[in-house]
């Protein structure tokens, strides 16, 4: 059995590197400048890309079906995404000067053990949305191929109706897995360049359509005049009703890339220097998500006007398929290029947002044995195996529970973000966030920091009494003030919780704070012509007790 777990310890790329340890690997060491290759340039391309896609297109659907109009749609769409760019360069700046990631970045915050429990539950949403946008991947797969062989539509379904899903829709998503898996050998630090490409190529694919579908409508369509006719949901008027559905809609939109901002620092630690995230996140990913959202209702909006038969194909592969259905061979061409190009894009959200992101946080779970290309593959193994496409046609419990999950990730992200910039007024001691024992600041109580853990409570129970009616198949009578409550679930935990972990720091001080180390420990600030010299072979106390405690073999 020992010699097995030696054989599946990672290994070292070259000799200058340490040997992994229960602790740390390569890929969750604070980055070197060599690695550091995302300027502000490369956020544009991966926030075009992330935004971009089928799930922001169809963002502004879920708010028309609970009374709003189109422009009270987009208003609440608007307010989120500024919530959310705020929120984004906030959680970022840790990657951006430390050049930490999630994994290490919850050591200070929840202590050296207290991180596994935020670790395992950004590692769960990995898996999970990896698989969803596997099917959303597939679909898009499909148009493609329906493109060049239209009968793949009508394809015959020879799987039972217990799979929960057709045979050319899973032809579609094996072979967008199969495209994913080679993509997951290339590092974070390479997407640069395909960052760039995939994001003028899917703007390019969806202004086109928007173009295209006002030309053809002559205007916006009936769902912008009427959308309650189409949508078959009576409009809500006015007065506080109207208040608190928006509000309903500005943190269902939050809700929406919660998880995408909870590991920020993931992605901002591959920042060329900390200012490349600030401006070119506050305005793209506001920017993105806004316009492809009105892309989506307005294309929508036109295709029940020319379309009336369809009904409202808010999903761009439905209006896809029912372009090719209903054009010639030009549409055919069109299709096959635009469905190329949307595949392109769910690439750029799922390997990089889901696969990559997964490989992140599993190597930070267990850094000997697995690393970010390890964990990738792991994350996309699961992820095909849970059968995502039975989530998305199943019971809707599933589906509720997962676009609720704001109720636990606002007041977790609410906890990471003040502890750093407000208690830690943004210095930390790299090497002790190594040290799994008592010798490191951010051991705290056996392990665990309390204080994040009362201060996420407090933003989470409060939402509580709304997320389990959300979630219960039958009525349970709640009061309307709890119903509103978890109508903000995102906001109000996350200033909830950031509230009481401030007065609680302020109250009872964890030790070393404001300290940083005398020396560059790992190379980070100034690169090392041998990064296991200076890291393990300096004589300065900090290094002699990262290299003890970090290889002490400890139970995880």
């Amino acid at each position: 059995m020992s010699t097995l777990l030696k054989r599946l310890e990672v290994k070292r790329e070259d000799e200058s590197e340490a040997e992994a340890t229960p602790w740390i690997n390569r890929d969750i060491v604070p980055l070197p400048p060599s690695r550091r290759t995302w300027g502000a340039w490369s956020f544009v391309g991966y926030w075009m890309l992330t935004g971009f896609n089928i799930s922001g297109w169809t963002t502004a659907s879920s708010l028309l079906g609970i009374g709003l109009n189109v422009w009270q749609a987009m208003v609440s769409v608007i307010i989120g995404q500024l919530i959310v760019a705020v929120a984004v360069v906030g959680n970022g700046f840790v990657g951006a000067e430390w050049h930490v990631g999630f994994p290490v970045y919850n050591r200070f915050v929840w202590g050296v053990f207290g991180s596994f429990f935020p670790l395992l539950m950004r590692i769960l949403l990995s898996i999970v949305w990896y698989g969803v946008q596997l099917v959303f991947g597939g679909k898009s797969v499909k148009i493609v191929i329906g493109a060049i062989w239209p009968s793949f539509y009508t394809l015959h379904n020879t799987l039972p109706e217990s799979a929960g899903i057709e045979l050319n829709d899973l032809i579609g998503v094996l072979v967008f897995a199969a495209i994913c898996l080679p993509l997951m050998l290339v590092p974070p630090e390479k997407f640069r360049v395909p960052f760039v490409v995939g994001s003028v190529i899917i703007l390019i694919t969806t202004f086109s359509m928007f173009v295209w579908a006002l030309a053809k409508e002559g205007g916006g369509g009936p769902l912008l005049s009427n959308p309650s006719e189409l949508s078959g949901v009576e409009p809500i008027s006015g007065g506080s009703k109207l208040g608190w559905a928006m509000a309903y809609g500005i943190s269902s939109t939050i809700g929406g890339i919660c998880s995408g901002i909870l590991n920020q620092s993931d992605y901002t630690r591959f920042a060329t220097h900390p200012g490349a995230q600030i401006v070119s996140q506050l305005v793209i990913v506001p920017v993105s998500s806004i316009v492809v959202a009105l892309f989506g209702v307005v294309v929508t909006s036109c295709a029940a006007g020319f379309y009336p038969e369809e009904g409202l194909l808010w999903a761009p592969y439905d209006l896809l398929q029912a372009i090719q259905l209903n054009g010639g061979p030009g549409a055919r061409a069109a299709c096959f290029f635009a469905g190329c190009a949307f595949v392109v894009s769910q690439i750029g959200i799922n390997i990089p947002g889901n696969a990559v992101s997964g490989g992140i946080d599993l190597s930070g779970l267990l850094p000997k044995y697995l690393n970010i290309r390890r964990g990738a593959y792991f994350t996309a193994a699961i992820g095909i195996a849970i059968c995502p496409w039975k989530l998305l046609t199943g019971s809707s419990v599933f589906l509720t529970v997962l676009s609720s999950f704001s109720v636990f990730l606002g007041p977790l992200t609410g906890v990471m973000i003040s502890d750093y910039l407000w208690v830690r007024k943004s210095k930390l001691r790299l090497s002790h966030l190594y040290m799994p024992s008592s010798q490191s600041i951010y051991y705290y109580t056996y392990g665990v920091n309390f204080r994040a853990l009362v201060s996420w409570v407090s933003g989470v129970w409060p939402l509580m009494p709304g997320f389990i009616a959300s979630v219960s198949p039958n009525p349970m009578g709640l009061a309307d003030g709890w119903t509103y409550v978890y109508d903000l679930a995102w906001p109000l935990g996350f200033v909830l919780s950031a509230t009481v972990h401030i007065i609680l720091n302020t109250v009872f001080p964890p030790v070393g704070l404001g300290e940083v180390d005398d020396d560059d420990v790992f190379g980070t600030f100034a690169e090392k012509a041998e990064l296991a010299e200076t890291t393990f072979s300096k004589s300065d106390s900090d290094t002699d007790i990262v290299k003890r405690a970090s290889v002490h073999e400890l139970p995880l």
